[in-house]
């Protein structure tokens, strides 16, 4: 992989789609922090700048969390810290047109993907994480790690069904 780690923070909520998010970024060596919703990003930059901690080099952010406007935050983000990328998921919707893409890029986010879906986990996967590697400056996909990923997240999702 690349030679320094790298590092995402999530600011998703508690779901799914938030697991499937940390299971793909980790399958990949990324280091990920998975926020809460309310977090207050300017404080908490503050707060890793003074104690000389790196900030994060990608955030992925959902863009139905209603404390936040993630299109205020991509515009915040460009102001203040450009070297950090940002890529929206509209977490409600199964796609994304092209209109609403290029929005999301003229407001300053890298990126905007739509949820993940069942029936098309793996290609979905492989798609979205090549293009956060892309936006990292990773040079390769590890496939092999992404589908273990996925499969070993299935099957616990499937435990856990079985345990209620």
């Amino acid at each position: 992989m690349a030679d320094s780690p790298k590092f995402v923070l999530m600011i998703q909520p508690m779901s799914r789609q938030g697991a499937i998010w940390q299971v793909i970024l980790r399958s990949q060596n990324i280091s990920v922090l998975w926020e809460h919703p309310d977090v207050n990003l300017a404080e908490s930059f503050q707060h890793l700048k003074n104690a000389k901690v790196p900030l994060p080099d990608l955030l992925l952010l959902d863009t139905r969390i209603q404390t936040l406007n993630a299109y205020s935050l991509c515009r915040w983000c460009r102001d203040y810290y450009p070297e950090i990328k940002i890529v929206l998921v509209n977490g409600a919707q199964k796609e994304v047109g092209p209109s609403e893409r290029q929005w999301a890029i003229f407001q300053g986010a890298a990126e905007l993907f739509p949820r993940f879906q069942r029936d098309r986990l793996v290609s979905g996967a492989v798609t979205r994480v090549r293009r956060i590697l892309d936006l990292l400056d990773y040079p390769t996909l590890d496939s092999g790690s992404l589908v273990n990923a996925l499969l070993g997240s299935s099957r616990e999702d499937r435990r856990k069904v079985m345990d209620l």
